[in-house]
């Protein structure tokens, strides 16, 4: 799984500092909402198997549910509240679920693979026992926190400084003190001083992509806070 709309990339319109990519899709971006309905097929697919579908349906429903919410089924900001993606794609689910299309079967045609079903079954086997809705916000969650590393992870490795990754994990938490920059500073051949440095970067770095991630998912920024704070919650 990639970042998938770093500034090199992302639709001109998602580059604009006052429009979050979920309000960019519902204006008319098609390439916005395809990229954000992508990024969220894991979290789909556990929806599905959470329903009861075993893994190859479960696929197959993710693959057509996505592409008939590129197609078909639109968010209409005039006629329903779609203030939060996630809420959106609930709702949307449960209507699925309700309608259960009869094509969404294994071994349809014609419908592009969106994401990986190994990694997302994989992840779905270590899922706790919960209602369906929650385990779609828990992995959307922790999907969310990933993605941030893999993007940090991407641009230190740009760097040269891949290697440094793992180590600065270890402060995400805010927690260890001296002993602890002293420890890792040995271990990945660095001076306290900057090992400093780097995990200040990364902390701040962390903070700002996983803000512009969870920002995305929402129409207004001054809900922003609150859906970082629903995110951490779901993660646990």
């Amino acid at each position: 799984m990639s970042y998938p709309f770093p500034p090199d990339e992302a639709p001109t319109v998602a580059r604009n500092p006052t429009r979050s990519l979920w309000e960019a899709g519902l204006v008319g971006h098609q390439e916005a909402l395809a990229l954000i309905y992508e990024r969220c097929c894991q979290a789909i697919y556990a929806w599905m198997r959470a329903q009861g579908a075993d893994p190859d349906v479960a696929a197959a429903r993710t693959e057509h549910f996505v592409v008939r919410l590129k197609t078909v089924d639109r968010p209409d900001p005039q006629q329903e509240e779609v203030g939060r993606l996630q809420d959106f794609l609930l709702r949307r689910l449960a209507d699925y679920a309700a309608a259960l299309f009869p094509e969404a079967e294994p071994g349809e045609a014609g419908l592009k693979p969106v994401f990986d079903r190994a990694q997302a079954e994989r992840r779905f086997r270590r899922e706790p026992e919960r209602t369906p809705d929650d385990i779609f916000l828990r992995r959307w969650a922790l999907g969310a926190l990933e993605l941030t590393v893999e993007t940090l992870n991407a641009e230190f490795a740009a760097e040269g400084k891949g290697a440094l990754v793992p180590h600065l994990r270890q402060f995400l938490s805010f927690s260890g003190g001296e002993e602890l920059y002293a420890q890792v500073a040995e271990q990945s051949g660095t001076s306290v001083s900057a090992l400093h440095v780097a995990v200040f970067r990364f902390r701040q770095r962390y903070r700002e992509i996983l803000r512009r991630l969870v920002g995305d998912t929402v129409r207004s920024a001054d809900d922003v806070d609150s859906e970082l704070t629903k995110l951490l919650v779901s993660a646990s």
